[in-house]
């Protein structure tokens, strides 16, 4: 995997984080998206939303909350009341920050996009090196997993033929618990009554995990992931090691994406090393440079002997010419 040129690796560290947590940018108020496709459209502030139906299953498994599916229509004016009131408020924010996942099923996008509507407005952001259009009213969330959100299971709860629409959903069992058809609710009473949900939920599936223990894993990740872009596969691992100290309390889910990110440093870190030995028949020069490099950054990985043994090799063919 190529590097990030002429960036620190805590920016990097920062954008990857960005990308996985799906973070909206600004204040608390929300601003007229600019023209579709415009330079200077800025992100509204809006809950973090799940990027996928199954994404949202998982984390609210591991979180043990409930899943919140806000379905709206982008031609529907009391739907964008309630994008305002509800999953644009600073209070709501925090109180799904701590106690829900959130999920966008929006309806006829497709329309507004070719349309070019101001709503469908997207702007640029960084993500894992590569240069991302989330969009202005959805921060974190790309038009294409949005439309495939709209296409998903969290579309199917919404059986009343109108929009909005709101339901809180049992992660466990994927029955919906409670809705609100038609909007007007409030983000207080949202609070109040998804709370009281969320209450029972952790009674019934009781998870030591919170979310702050959540970030802290994905913010090591991120970390780990800019430290492998680098190719230090050992500060990588201790990078990974940094934010999983309390891993083995952590649901399964969890532990297997660690055991997961865990193989993927190691499986790129062989990789490095398959690459010097395939270099040795042809430049066995700088395959010796390659090695030498490589001893600090790969300790830790299980790959020490095997280099150590290619050393031995290289050192051998250079002495034979």
């Amino acid at each position: 995997m190529s590097t990030v040129p002429h960036v620190s690796r805590h920016v990097r560290r920062s954008v990857l984080l960005a990308a996985l947590l799906g973070a909206g940018l600004g204040g608390v108020l929300l601003r007229p998206a600019a023209e579709a496709g415009s330079k200077d459209a800025e992100p509204v502030t809006c809950v973090t939303l799940a990027k996928t139906w199954d994404e949202a299953v998982a984390e609210a498994r591991m979180l043990s909350v409930p899943i919140v599916v806000h379905s709206h229509g982008f031609y529907c004016g009391p739907c964008w009341g309630m994008h305002s009131s509800v999953m644009c408020n600073d209070k709501y924010i925090g109180f799904a920050d701590d106690n829900t996942v959130e999920v966008i099923s929006l309806s006829r996008l497709d329309e507004g996009i070719e349309k070019d509507d101001r709503r469908a407005a997207t702007y640029e952001a960084k993500a894992g090196g590569e240069t991302v259009k989330y969009m202005v009213e959805f921060p974190g969330m790309t038009t294409d997993q949005m439309l495939a959100l709209n296409r998903s299971k969290a579309a199917s709860y919404n059986n009343t033929g109108g929009v909005p629409y709101t339901c809180v959903v049992d992660p466990f069992t994927l029955e919906e618990i409670k809705n609100w058809p038609g909007g007007g609710h409030s983000a207080k009473s949202l609070i109040e009554e998804i709370g009281e949900i969320g209450e029972t939920l952790r009674k019934e599936h009781p998870v030591g995990l919170k979310r702050k223990d959540l970030r802290k894993y994905e913010e090591a990740e991120a970390d780990a992931n800019a430290e492998a872009k680098d190719g230090d596969y050992t500060k990588a691992l201790k990078e990974l090691e940094k934010g999983t100290k309390k891993a083995s309390e952590w649901p399964e889910e969890l532990q297997a994406r660690v055991a997961a990110a865990r193989t993927g440093i190691i499986d790129q870190a062989t990789k490095c090393v398959d690459d010097v030995e395939a270099l040795i028949g042809t430049d066995a020069k700088e395959a010796r440079k390659q090695i030498g490099r490589l001893k600090s950054k790969i300790k830790g990985t299980g790959l020490e002997d095997r280099l150590a043994a290619l050393d031995a090799q290289v050192r051998e063919a250079l002495a034979a010419k």
